[in-house]
């Protein structure tokens, strides 16, 4: 029988490089066997989540949680679970694994967890396996706050829930890029666009500086020669709340800063959909916040009502520059979404980014033409060699 943990291990290898559905050929033969293993059903219930499969994602998470009550053996089922059901009883789960972490964070501080456990879990020492405890709890901490956002926002305690939560993580870890961008999430859902602007600027720096040292990092590893897989599968896990912290900047009429957030997500990945969507959003949107003057529309009228076709009539040249820019951006997003790579993307996105794209005059062809190596040498007779199809 392969070993267990050999699969266990390459199958987080391919979560964590965006690869869920190879994962799950791998752990698809191994399912009959591992029916009652714990740490086998937690990663197949991660993978199925990943695939998107909801359904049998719930199935399996709960056995695993029926399988070890206490979170004995690994909290994530937990909170995986918990955010799948939602409302208080997702809450219970998530809690379930927020106090197994809590328990264990005691333990590390009053020096009651050996060497050997802490080499069991590939800690080297009692600060690496805090920092692992805080990320867990905050990822905890952000699916309560969510659950309380959406499903229990009706509730009389929904609003003190959410600044406790919030006030928790930001006691434990008040570097966290991540808990401000929760913050300032909360703080627009409160309508305090003052304290929700101010949480959405103080998450940009923090996450300015933590992509900065892992770029730092990452080069020094490179340059002694060693190994840095982990540094950039933590500098790939940068996208995704940036992605969410600059629809909360869009949210905020922060246009500048949206752009700059997805300018550095280019940095890391430069095939996010979502990424050309909302930096061409936040153009369009800055030229409409132009216009609203020189349109002479009311001041009570939302700028953001304003058309495209609006804007294309305008003689303003930094207008006329934003129009460039979000088509030049949309451009690089119909490559994308004419390319192998769209099957990944959300059909909602394309069909977004095509509507604004046909607003604005369509793609620009000149981009879409592949660029010619200055050393190419270009035949002058090339078009003799034309074979046409009555020949």
């Amino acid at each position: 029988m392969t070993d267990q943990n050999s699969i266990i291990a390459e199958v987080r290898a391919l979560l964590a490089t965006s690869q869920p559905d190879k994962a799950l050929q791998i752990l698809s033969p191994h399912i009959n066997e591992n029916q009652n293993s714990i740490d086998f059903l937690q990663i197949l219930g991660e993978t199925l989540l990943e695939n998107n499969d909801l359904e049998q994602a719930y199935n399996v998470l709960t056995k695993a949680c029926e399988l070890d009550p206490t979170a004995e053996n690994g909290i994530e089922k937990f909170l995986y679970l918990g955010q799948i059901i939602g409302g208080f009883d997702g809450l219970n789960y998530i809690n379930i694994g927020l106090n197994k972490l809590q328990d264990t964070m005691n333990k590390l501080e009053n020096n009651e967890i050996t060497n050997e456990e802490l080499q069991s879990k590939n800690y080297n020492n009692n600060e690496e396996y805090i920092k692992w405890i805080i990320n867990k709890i905050n990822s905890g901490i952000f699916a309560s706050i969510e659950i309380w956002m959406t499903d229990l926002c009706m509730e009389p305690e929904a609003e003190s829930k959410c600044n406790e939560l919030i006030e928790t993580s930001l006691k434990i870890d008040p570097k966290n890029p991540e808990t401000f961008s929760q913050l300032s999430s909360i703080r627009i859902s409160q309508q305090l666009k003052p304290e929700a602007i101010e949480a959405l600027i103080h998450s940009w720096d923090l996450f300015k500086l933590k992509k900065t040292k892992l770029e730092d990092f990452a080069n020094e590893k490179t340059t002694q020669g060693e190994d840095n897989f982990e540094i950039g599968m933590e500098y790939v896990e940068l996208i995704q709340p940036l992605i969410t912290l600059s629809k909360f900047a869009i949210e905020l009429e922060q246009y500048d800063i949206a752009t700059e957030i997805i300018q550095n997500i280019s940095d890391i990945n430069d095939t996010i959909l979502d990424a050309y969507y909302i930096e061409s959003l936040s153009s369009i949107l800055k030229a409409k916040q132009l216009a609203l003057k020189e349109l002479n529309l009311s001041e009570d009228q939302d700028y953001r009502d304003i058309s495209i076709s609006q804007l294309s009539q305008s003689q303003n040249e930094e207008i006329k520059q934003l129009l460039s820019e979000a088509r030049s951006t949309l451009t690089s997003a119909y490559k994308i979404i004419n390319s192998e790579q769209v099957e990944e993307c959300d059909p909602l996105v394309v069909e977004q980014i095509n509507e604004m794209l046909q607003e604005l005059g369509g793609p620009i062809i000149s981009e879409l033409m592949p660029k010619k190596d200055k050393h190419d040498e270009i035949d002058e007779n090339w078009e003799n060699e034309i074979v046409s199809d009555e020949e």
